[in-house]
């Protein structure tokens, strides 16, 4: 009995081991960091001389025309090395070194490859020329504003500290900050200008920031950062990444819009590869808006609004009994009740980790362009068929409709996609934050409350080790009972 017992916490202990082991090798400082993307070819918008008769054609917005993107690199320690690539000819455009809080601003002409390598993690953000001109960092007063989620200062989408470059108009709350956990929440600007406040778990604090300025934000419990609406400029395509830190979990915080109409081809889709019981929440009630059942291989399409929307926020919350995939799809068909949806485009990130696969949507009717980046030699499977990614020679996916991916190494995926009518329709104005394909693997301990406020919350973390200790005590009792 003694020797059973004995074996069962050997076993135990090398299992729990094994567990710190992975938590500690995915944060363990890296000697290389690397941020892949492009600067977006078409950087124009075209709109309809009249809209109820294309027959007219269409005609250029002369100010939505743009021949550069930006780049916007913020370091978060002091002797930080930064190097910008373009690809595939890998020549060196820029070089640098910066210290804690430095940014520079570096810009790349359209249909610019790059990629950007340091020796430690820096915020990147990528941005469209300022509508009203300038230069950033020089003479900007207004900047694009910014679609999509930020991360943390480990590089995971859920943290405790985060430092950013902010980027939107004069006007409006272009930014939200989710509590995943209560939370005091301190914000330290550039200039040293501080604001604090409170949120409870599963709560939210609209924020208006300056453009083009530097924020540290400071969180007691963990929290996430997103920035702009699904109908920013229009209506724009982006993944929501979950609050477990990657893109397939069981919680997903994101803002939406009031209404959508009817007709118009953009929704938020959920993929699973395994049954799954959704639920959306309005988080400004806390009411429940929908229940839907997701089965594998069957994305379910959804347009939830909050129609108890406070000061006109509506803020929603996808939770899930099993993992799924979140994100916000427009077509790009111009139909619509009323008026044209010409608007429909996207600019997004998505992070793959290895071993685990990943649902997604593609848009149907628009020019894709999705960039699978890899920073060491991948092998991976795209929707049953195996390939190889190679560093900096990203494998592109031009196929709409449903996809999934599996890989053994960490992958980013950049969607672009523009509409199909007109021919060779652009993005006007845009702003995307830039993971770090490094990082994409790192998983934070983070503990999910209910939303309706009931019951007990447990942290992920303690929820494997429980686990654990469960499958040693069904081996032990096994073997007494074999014995």
């Amino acid at each position: 009995m003694k020797n059973i017992v004995f074996k069962s916490l050997k076993y135990f202990l090398t299992l729990f081991l094994l567990l710190m082991f992975v938590r500690i090798t995915l944060i363990t400082p890296q000697t290389e960091y690397v941020y892949y993307g492009v600067i977006p070819e078409r950087m124009y918008q075209y709109v309809p001389v009249e809209e109820t008769d294309l027959s007219k054609g269409w005609t250029l917005m002369p100010y939505s025309v743009a021949d550069h993107g930006y780049l916007s690199i913020l370091a978060l320690q002091d002797g930080t090395t930064v190097q910008v690539y373009t690809l595939p000819d890998k020549k060196l455009m820029f070089e640098t070194t910066l210290n804690a809080e430095e940014k520079t601003y570096v810009s790349l002409p359209n249909g610019t490859m790059f990629k950007i390598v340091s020796n430690k993690l820096v915020s990147v953000l990528i941005f469209s020329p300022p509508a009203k001109g300038g230069i950033p960092g020089v003479n900007v007063t207004e900047s694009p504003g910014v679609l999509g989620f930020y991360t943390a200062v480990d590089g995971a989408y859920v943290g405790k500290e985060f430092l950013i470059e902010a980027s939107q108009g004069l006007t409006g709350f272009g930014y939200i900050i989710f509590a995943v956990e209560d939370a005091e929440v301190t914000l330290t600007d550039e200039n040293g200008e501080t604001r604090s406040f409170s949120l409870k778990a599963n709560s939210f604090k609209e924020l208006m920031l300056k453009p083009l300025t530097t924020y540290r934000i400071t969180s007691t419990g963990n929290i996430m950062v997103q920035a702009g609406t699904p109908t920013l400029w229009g209506s724009r395509s982006f993944f929501i990444p979950s609050a477990e830190g990657g893109f397939i979990g069981r919680r997903f915080y994101t803002r939406t819009s009031q209404t959508f109409d009817v007709k118009e081809e953009n929704w938020f889709i959920i993929s699973s590869l395994e049954n799954a019981k959704v639920t959306i929440w309005d988080l400004n009630t806390k009411k429940v808006i929908s229940e839907f059942n997701v089965k594998p291989g069957e994305p379910v399409m959804s347009k939830p609004t909050a129609p108890e929307a406070v000061a006109g926020v509506s803020v929603i919350v996808f939770d899930s009994d099993n993992p799924i995939l979140v994100q916000y799809l427009h077509s790009g068909s111009i139909k619509r009740s009323y008026g044209l949806a010409n608007w429909g485009v996207g600019f997004t990130y998505l992070g793959i980790r290895p071993n685990e696969d990943t649902p997604f949507m593609l848009p149907t009717n628009s020019t894709i362009y999705a960039y699978l980046f890899a920073s060491e030699e991948g092998h991976v499977v795209v929707d049953d068929v195996p390939i190889t990614v190679k560093p900096d020679e990203p494998y592109i996916i031009s196929i709409p409709g449903p996809h999934s991916i599996k890989s053994d190494k960490n992958l980013v995926l950049l969607l672009l996609h523009y509409p199909l009518i007109p021919p060779n329709q652009g993005i006007n104005g845009f702003g995307v934050p830039v993971p770090c394909v490094q990082t994409v693997s790192v998983t934070p301990s983070i503990t999910l409350h209910p939303i309706s406020g009931e019951g007990f919350a447990l942290p992920i973390n303690y929820i494997i080790i429980l686990v654990i200790l469960i499958v040693v005590i069904v081996v032990t009792a096994l073997l007494r009972r074999k014995k």
